[in-house]
């Protein structure tokens, strides 16, 4: 069985130098990576720009990116080849128009400046799609405390995803993290609160093993 993860925040320039992004750590993705490797899963994990990494193991492989274009050209080369896809990356919502064209830097002597920004791809969206009856692909649901469940879980119906890991926003850049798996059927499956991302990495594969066969 091999299995794809994704994990960390995508950067899209604005100019040589700057950069829109976002806060993720990519911890629980090479915790993910970690925990299915340690199970004996053939595993690639696409990596983005974080400063750590898994440790080297002859069961895994890990592909870099920065864009959310790279990420989305790495899903289409590998997804194929996936039984299990879990997509923990914090893919941007919106791509900004650079303030600069090629190598060159925007001045703050310009004066102030707008931001044009569109859309992003939805890449686990086009990844559902295109998935066979024989792939299973998880999403992860980074939302307010207050609104947690709810959202996941209209997240998952508009995604067509198997399932979706919900987990509040005080999680990014965290140690811990209190999650809860809803399943395209309607069943809930919630871990321990406050769990360490190693042990919640390991309880979420074997969630999977159990409740869906992956």
């Amino acid at each position: 069985m091999h299995t794809l993860i994704t994990a960390g925040p995508t950067r899209e320039p604005l100019d040589a130098v700057r950069y829109l992004g976002n806060r993720s750590s990519g911890r629980m993705g090479v915790a993910l990576a970690e925990a299915a490797v340690a199970m004996g899963r053939h595993t690639t994990l696409l990596l983005g720009p974080v400063p750590h990494a898994p440790a080297a193991h002859p069961l895994l492989e890990v592909v870099r990116f920065e864009t959310t274009a790279q990420l989305q050209a790495l899903l289409h080369q590998h997804l194929p080849g996936a039984r299990l896809l879990l997509m923990a990356a914090a893919v941007a919502d919106f791509i900004p128009e650079p303030l600069a064209d090629g190598d060159a830097k925007c001045s703050r002597h310009e004066g102030p400046v707008g931001l044009t920004l569109h859309p992003a791809p939805d890449l686990l969206q086009t990844c559902a799609a295109s998935a066979s009856d024989e792939q299973t692909c998880i999403g992860f649901a980074l939302e307010p405390a207050d609104e947690l469940l709810e959202r996941a879980g209209a997240k998952l119906q508009r995604k067509g995803i198997d399932g979706i890991v919900a987990n509040a926003l005080c999680t990014m850049d965290a140690q811990t993290i209190s999650g809860t798996l809803l399943l395209a059927d309607g069943r809930t499956c919630t871990a321990p609160t406050d769990m360490a991302k190693a042990d919640f990495a390991t309880w979420l594969l074997n969630t999977l093993r159990t409740e869906l066969g992956v």
